[in-house]
């Protein structure tokens, strides 16, 4: 064993991802679509598909971890990583709110805040909103470096 860690591939977290710099902070807005298509949600509500709030925390990690770059001070932040050591991880989950349930055909767009957190954290704010605005979820996390992807 060589030692190394491997990552199944992650399920998309987004269909569409822009994002700006905007001094320290980043600012994202990535879009998903709920399809009951999506081999990761056959089984998960039989009769219903119901997208997990699981899946924006892994969307919130895909669209940072895409668009960090945008912004170098945050990078920097994060502090000295080792060749391949560009992954980012969950380091907490601040809080989460689920308010409506995300169904089949619903388009959502995450908006994502990302500022420094503690010394070699990153924090990222999710206001997550239907395409007819009405709001479905709202989380705090933090993201570490994690592993190598």
């Amino acid at each position: 064993m060589s030692g190394r860690r491997g990552y199944a591939r992650p399920l998309d977290g987004a269909d569409r991802i822009t994002a700006r710099a905007e001094a320290d902070e980043l600012l994202i807005e990535a879009d998903k679509v709920v399809r009951s298509t999506d081999p990761y949600l056959a089984g998960h509500f039989p009769g219903v598909t119901l997208y997990p709030a699981v899946f924006l925390l892994d969307g919130i990690r895909q669209a940072v971890g895409a668009e960090l770059h945008r912004v170098p001070s945050l990078a920097a932040h994060l502090g000295p990583g080792g060749p391949g050591e560009d992954w980012l991880e969950l380091g907490t989950l601040d809080s989460a709110r689920v308010l409506r349930p995300m169904l089949e055909g619903d388009g959502l767009r995450l908006l994502i805040r990302v500022t420094p957190g503690r010394p070699g954290a990153l924090r990222a704010a999710l206001d997550c909103r239907r395409a007819d605005g009405v709001q479905v979820a709202k989380a705090t996390v933090e993201l570490v470096r994690g592993g190598t992807s």
